[in-house]
C-alpha cells in the first residue's frame, strides 16, 4: 500500500487519468502533462484524474500506485509510455540519447494494467558526448 509524501494541486494542459506519471510543463509554471517518455523530469504520479477545472493532484515524493504499461519486475528502474503508464528502464531503447529521466524503482512485481506501487525516485542518467 503505497504511502505518499508531499501531494501538490497542480493545473493540467489537458485531462489526465489516475496512476499516471506526470511531467512538468514547459508552457506555464505550476503546470503538468501526462508523460509519454523519458525525455522530461517527471513531477510524480497522479492520485485522481483531473477534474472538470482540469486540477489534479499530484503525489511528488515517497510511493505511489502507479499502472504498469508493461512487464515490471521489483526494484527495475521505472520510466513511461505513450500513455504515461510505468515501463521498466530498458537502456538499449535509449542508444544515442543524451539524458534519460527516470521516474523511480518498482516496489512489486506485475504486468500490464497492474496498479502496483512505485517509490518517487526522480534522477537524470546522462551520457557525456565525446568531443
Amino acid at each position: 500500500m503505497a504511502q505518499p509524501g508531499f501531494i501538490r494541486n497542480f493545473s493540467a494542459v489537458s485531462s489526465i487519468a489516475a496512476n499516471r506519471l506526470v511531467v512538468v510543463s514547459a508552457l506555464e509554471d505550476f503546470h503538468v502533462v501526462a508523460a509519454t517518455d523519458a525525455s522530461t523530469v517527471f513531477a510524480g504520479v497522479t492520485e485522481q484524474g483531473t477534474d472538470n477545472h482540469l486540477r489534479i493532484d499530484v503525489v511528488m515524493t515517497q510511493s505511489a500506485p502507479v499502472e504498469f504499461g508493461g512487464d515490471i519486475a521489483a526494484g527495475d528502474l521505472i520510466v513511461a509510455d505513450a500513455e504515461g503508464k510505468a515501463i521498466a528502464l530498458d537502456l538499449a531503447d535509449y542508444v544515442g540519447e543524451t539524458q534519460i529521466h527516470v521516474a523511480g524503482w518498482a516496489m512489486e512485481t506485475g504486468d500490464a494494467g497492474t496498479i502496483g506501487d512505485i517509490f518517487l525516485a526522480p534522477q537524470l542518467i546522462a551520457t557525456i558526448p565525446s568531443a
